[in-house]
Order: C-alpha cells, then sequence, then structure tokens
C-alpha cells in the first residue's frame, strides 16, 4: 500500500513539475478544438411519431355476424412492415427526387459513386426507431431547419403510401379471386336453371307443390263425375221412356269425362316421373343461389373496403421546424479535446520520466 502511495505521489509531483507544458498543451488543445468546432456546420433534428394501425380496419366485417372488436392499433409485424417500407429504396428515391438531394448535398449526379454517397449521407441523417411504448419515431438531421421538417413529414406520407398500396395490392389480389369465384358459380347456376326448364317442360311440371295439390283435387272430382255419369247413363238404359237424345248427350259427357280423367293419370304419371328431377334441380338451385349471393354481397363488401380511404397510421405528432441545433455539441468537443491531451501528456510525461530514470538500453542487452 506504501509504494503504491509512493508512486502516486511522484506521478502527481511529476505532474505538477511539468504543470506549465501541461496546461499549454491542454490550453491549445482547447483553443484548436474550439475554432474547429466553429468550422462545423450546425444541424438540425426535426422528429415525427406516429403508431402503425391495424390492417383490420380494411376488412369488412364477416356476413351475418355481428362485427367483432377489430385492432385499431398494429402489432411488432406492422411496425416492422413500416420500419422497413421506410429504409426501402421506394423511400429513398422518393426523398431524393423530391428535394432535389444531389444539389442539397452537393453531390455529383453523375459521378461513379454518387448514389452510394448518396444512400450514406441518407442513412446519416435519416433514422427511424421504434419507441419503448411501441411507437414509430422518425428522425432526419439538415442543416436548413425548414428542410427538416418537411423532409420527416415527406417521409412519413410516403411511407403510410406505400403501405397504403401493398394494402390495396392484397386487396385486389382477393377481389379478383371472387370475382372469378363468383363467375364459376354463376356459370353452375345458369346450368341448374337451364336443366330445370328442360326438366319442366319434359314432365310438364311447372310448380311441385301446386300442380300436386291441383292433381288431386281433379282426380278425385273427375274420378266423381265419370262415376256419376256412368251411373246415370246405366238408369237412363233401363228405362224405356227416355229418349235418345238424352242417352246420346249422358253418353257424350261420360266420354268427355273419361277422356279427361286418362289425361290427368297420364299427366300426375309424368308428375310422378319428374317429381324427383325438379325438386333436386330446385333444391340445388335454392341452396347455390344463397352461396352465389352470399359470394356476391362478399365481392361487393371487398369492393367497398377497397374504394375505401384508409391509413396505415396513426399521427402522434407531425414533425416541426427545430429551433435549437442537434449537433455539433461544442462545448463537448472541447472539454474532450483537453481531457484527452491532458490524458496523452501525462502519459507521456511519465514514460519520459521512466526512460530517463532507468538504463533499458542495458536491460535489453541483458535479457
Amino acid at each position: 500500500m506504501q509504494n503504491s502511495n509512493e508512486s502516486l505521489i511522484d506521478v502527481l509531483a511529476l505532474l505538477y513539475r511539468r504543470r506549465k507544458m501541461l496546461v499549454t498543451v491542454c490550453l491549445i488543445a482547447g483553443i484548436v478544438s474550439a475554432g474547429v468546432s466553429l468550422l462545423l456546420p450546425d444541424y438540425y433534428e426535426a422528429s415525427t411519431q406516429f403508431y402503425a394501425a391495424s390492417p383490420d380496419q380494411a376488412q369488412p366485417s364477416p356476413l351475418g355476424n355481428q362485427p367483432d372488436d377489430k385492432r385499431i392499433y398494429g402489432n411488432d409485424y406492422d411496425i416492422d412492415r413500416l420500419i422497413s417500407i421506410s429504409q426501402s429504396s421506394k423511400v429513398k428515391n422518393f426523398l431524393i427526387d423530391s428535394f432535389d438531394l444531389y444539389t442539397h448535398y452537393e453531390i455529383d449526379p453523375k459521378a461513379a459513386k454518387a448514389k452510394y454517397k448518396m444512400l450514406l449521407k441518407l442513412d446519416k441523417y435519416l433514422k427511424v426507431n421504434k419507441t419503448k411504448y411501441d411507437a414509430i419515431k422518425l428522425l432526419i438531421e439538415d442543416r436548413v431547419p425548414e428542410k427538416a421538417a418537411d423532409m420527416a413529414n415527406a417521409v412519413r406520407e410516403r411511407m403510410d403510401l406505400l403501405a397504403q398500396k401493398m394494402i390495396k395490392e392484397s386487396q385486389e389480389k382477393l377481389i379478383a379471386g371472387y370475382r372469378k369465384k363468383v363467375e364459376r358459380k354463376q356459370q353452375q347456376y345458369d346450368a341448374i336453371v337451364d336443366s330445370l326448364y328442360k326438366a319442366r317442360e319434359a314432365y310438364n311440371i311447372f310448380n311441385v307443390q301446386s300442380q300436386g295439390e291441383a292433381f288431386g283435387t281433379n282426380l278425385v272430382e273427375l274420378e266423381g263425375k265419370v262415376q256419376n255419369y256412368s251411373a246415370r247413363l246405366s238408369m237412363l238404359k233401363r228405362q224405356d221412356a227416355i229418349p235418345a237424345d238424352s242417352i246420346a248427350l249422358t253418353e257424350a259427357k261420360l266420354s268427355g269425362y273419361r277422356k279427361q280423367f286418362d289425361a290427368l293419370k297420364r299427366n300426375i304419371k309424368d308428375y310422378n316421373d319428374g317429381y324427383a328431377h325438379i325438386l333436386t334441380y330446385e333444391r340445388e338451385l335454392s341452396d347455390f343461389g344463397d352461396q352465389l349471393n352470399y359470394d356476391k354481397e362478399r365481392l361487393k363488401q371487398l369492393e367497398g373496403a377497397y374504394d375505401a380511404e384508409i391509413s396505415t397510421i396513426h399521427i402522434i405528432e407531425e414533425a416541426e421546424v427545430p429551433v435549437a441545433k442537434s449537433r455539433p455539441k461544442r462545448s463537448f468537443i472541447v472539454i474532450g479535446a483537453v481531457m484527452l491531451s491532458f490524458i496523452l501528456m501525462s502519459m507521456w510525461f511519465i514514460v519520459q520520466e521512466q526512460v530517463q530514470q532507468y538504463d533499458w538500453g542495458k536491460k535489453l542487452n541483458n535479457a
């Protein structure tokens, strides 16, 4: 412990003896760093914050159900998607073209590495991060405060536009698929309608329920008339005083009713033969029609959602023109330069003292 204290005292004594030079070097370092820092341009940082919106907002509610509570704010995947968009070439190219950044950053656009230098600049000045509250913070630095604010807001709006475009493209694919589905079902529906029409013509059935009831009623009625006129004719033939015209008239009516009865039985036979086919077609038509109407209504909902204006972000604050520079921190530069000079000079004095006290050449030869 005593050796350590003596060594520390020796070091402090050494620095005290060299204090004038140490102060002079630190003073020179402070003056030079202050002069250099004054030559550095001022940069202003503009920032805008926003939350990612949930893509559920662009989806229509299921048919026949009460709409569930949709998510308003996006999850981590939605946040990552927006951050990825902010780093994409589409956003950077938009920023370069919209604000003429080649001229602004004094980069020759015809140079071989012009685009590479420009992207390095943007990577340096454009930052997009996720905050601890799951918001997205977009920062842009520039020498011109107004330009920094305008660029930050423009990047945010471009991110929103590109994210909307991605959602719209997904909706277009979904709508195209539904349209093909509806077209196929419409063709199948028309085929069933055609088959039903032909079956009704073939079996002379136009309404299964009403015709069945009518056939039953008419069959009983005609059968009763045939039996009634048969009995009446038999009775007239047994009587001698009945005129021949009355018997002929009764026979004619009986013959007519029998023909109607026979025709009705043929119709009933056709009805019975075609009943199952017609009923099957009608059920298929009803079920298929319900499905087709459901898909058509769903398609209308998707088209309505596609036409609706959506936003993929919820803005917390827009970028405002900064009034205070973000860098350089000139006081930090000066203090850091002075401290570094002090440390380096102190180490130099200590090494120099050690060299003077010991014969390092002799020690190296004996090693």
